[in-house]
């Protein structure tokens, strides 16, 4: 690497780490303040909230990062530009695309290290960082838990319940099955294929009833559909069931397949899929923005209105995404358009504005 070409790296690294760290603190502070009512009111340790804030920071991180790229980008190159620096590095041979090929690759190295984050470090710290929150804070009893791809449930009465899929939306249970006890030893066990809620009981189909006596002997009815008066109600599961956020793109893959193979909708855990891969482009095509837009601020409107008018379009490409990726989840948009339409459009701009620009 030229000399140039690691002095821009320094400056640019400078900026952004100094930014990632202060967009991330003011985010943990907001997060901190939209939560110090239930620490209050729950009594909650300060170990507690300290181990929730800080398996709280990868997520921080993970939002943070796109706009951290794009005022870094317009800082750093509005510096360059401010300062003539840009048009010595010119009149020595350098073209623009040499010039911003070390921002280019930094963002593109940082949106992989944003992929590989949601991957292999955020599902494990949002699923311990929604248990510090219901358990250690709210002091909720831990009454289930997502393994191996099943919900396991007890209930109040001391059923238990697995459940294959829950799908929420229809308040349906896909692959049930309840153990029910007395006096310590287990009575019945219902088993079914697929359970509904109507609002006050169950109504399960396609399924077996065992009874057991105190000899341990059963006997087996096969039902094709049943009634059942039982506690629980689907909001109980929800708390259980794992969120898309909780997984990585090869598990939610897996996830697709099994709910495609029950026969029902998907449409909203492709949507995720997909987000999986285009949100962290979003950091690489931040940085394509920012490059033009920097030399065409950096002399005329100072830091003031470039760093402002990078808030701004930082705020547009978000809910252009967030909008697109609601429509997908509604199933007005395609999952690929929904969730890549934003990236192309801000490729394309980003792209031709750099090919243009000119010093």
């Amino acid at each position: 690497m030229k000399i140039l070409s690691r002095y821009i790296l320094s400056e640019y690294l400078k900026v952004f780490l100094f930014i990632l760290i202060i967009l991330t603190l003011l985010f943990t502070v907001v997060d901190f303040f939209e939560k110090v009512e239930d620490f209050i009111k729950y009594k909650a340790s300060l170990t507690s909230i300290l181990k929730y804030l800080i398996f709280r920071l990868p997520l921080f991180v993970y939002y943070m990062i796109p706009m951290t790229i794009l005022l870094s980008t317009v800082i750093c190159m509005g510096i360059l530009s401010r300062n003539n620096e840009i048009i010595a590095m010119k009149s020595c041979g350098m073209g623009l695309h040499k010039i911003t090929m070390p921002i280019l690759m930094t963002a593109a190295v940082v949106s992989i290290f944003v992929f590989l984050n949601s991957e292999y470090i955020l599902p494990s710290t949002n699923r311990l960082t929604n248990h510090i929150y219901k358990v250690d804070i709210k002091k909720q009893e831990e009454r289930g838990i997502y393994k191996k791809n099943k919900i396991w449930f007890r209930s109040d009465d001391g059923s238990i319940w697995n459940i294959d899929l829950l799908d929420t939306e229809a308040n349906t249970l896909i692959g049930v099955s309840v153990f029910r006890f007395k006096d310590g030893r287990l009575k019945d066990r219902i088993d079914c294929r697929q359970a509904k809620w109507t609002g006050t009981k169950w109504i399960f189909y396609d399924g077996w009833v065992r009874n057991f006596d105190n000899e341990g002997s059963f006997g087996s009815e096969y039902f094709k559909s049943r009634e059942f008066i039982l506690t629980e109600s689907p909001a109980d599961f929800m708390s259980i069931s794992i969120s898309p956020e909780e997984m990585g793109f090869v598990e939610i893959g897996e996830y697709i397949k099994k709910i495609k193979k029950e026969g029902l909708d998907a449409t909203k855990y492709i949507v995720d899929r997909q987000i999986k891969i285009s949100f962290p482009a979003v950091g690489f095509i931040m940085a394509l923005i920012g490059i033009p837009f920097s030399l065409r601020t950096g002399r005329q409107g100072g830091f003031t209105v470039g760093v402002g008018s990078s808030v701004v379009i930082g705020f547009i490409v978000w809910f252009i995404f967030s909008m697109g990726v609601s429509l997908g989840h509604a199933g007005k948009l395609p999952p690929i358009v929904s969730a890549w339409g934003a990236n192309i459009i801000f490729t394309a701009g980003g792209v031709y504005f750099l090919t243009t620009s000119r010093q």
